[in-house]
């Protein structure tokens, strides 16, 4: 995700999305531990929008439509019902992509992406979440993708600023799966097998989530 923020800019756009969403977090309910059997799973950009350029290789919408493919495919192997918000490159607008969630029932959502950084220094994985019923869910997932990555863990962030998470019902969470502007990153999320190191790692995070765990 194109971001290139610092962090004191987190608290200014959270209040920024507080003012102009009303209550700023919109998540009513929904899936809890062990409640739900449906995952959507939204691969982030697509189309036109290309999302962060990748220091070499494809670029953030591809690297997340394929990990988001691998990870429907090993959530159904561990028995999840998935929908997917896009299956092809194409793009989907942000509201839709939320509707999509709010339609499906007994669900949670997981949105994938890549993170950039212009100065290419930027690296490691993070998760955003705005519901408090979602915190723990973005938490599982960072402890598994963390320690399969073997990188900087930079942390569970509120993400009221962002639109799938602070207009979603559902329990939902966003997953910065690394930078593809990091020639270091960029290099692993380039290959199949660095791919679905993530994706195994996304579903295992999903997994424990659904049988209670607090990482």
């Amino acid at each position: 995700m194109r971001l290139n923020l610092t962090k004191s800019l987190y608290p200014f756009l959270f209040l920024l999305a507080v003012l102009l969403g009303g209550a700023g977090c919109e998540n009513f309910g929904g899936a809890g531990a062990g409640q739900f059997h449906t995952v959507v799973v939204d691969p982030g950009h697509g189309g036109h929008d290309y999302g962060g350029r990748a220091r070499f290789g494809i670029n953030e919408k591809d690297l997340a439509l394929d990990t988001a493919l691998r990870l429907r495919s090993e959530l159904e192997r561990r028995g999840f019902k998935v929908v997917m918000t896009r299956s092809t490159d194409v793009f989907i607008p942000l509201d839709e992509r939320v509707a999509i969630s709010d339609s499906t029932p007994d669900s949670i959502f997981v949105s994938v992406h890549y993170n950039w950084d212009r100065y290419r220094a930027g690296h490691g994985v993070e998760t955003y979440y705005c519901s408090p019923n979602s915190r723990r869910l973005a938490a599982n997932v960072l402890h598994e993708l963390a320690g399969a990555y073997r990188t900087v863990d930079r942390g569970v962030k509120n993400g009221c600023w962002i639109r799938v998470l602070r207009k979603n019902r559902r329990p939902a969470i966003l997953v910065e799966g690394g930078f593809d502007s990091n020639p270091s990153e960029n290099a692993i999320l380039q290959t199949s097998a660095g791919r679905q190191s993530i994706a195994e790692a996304i579903a295992s995070g999903i997994q424990a989530e659904r049988n209670g765990r607090n990482p």
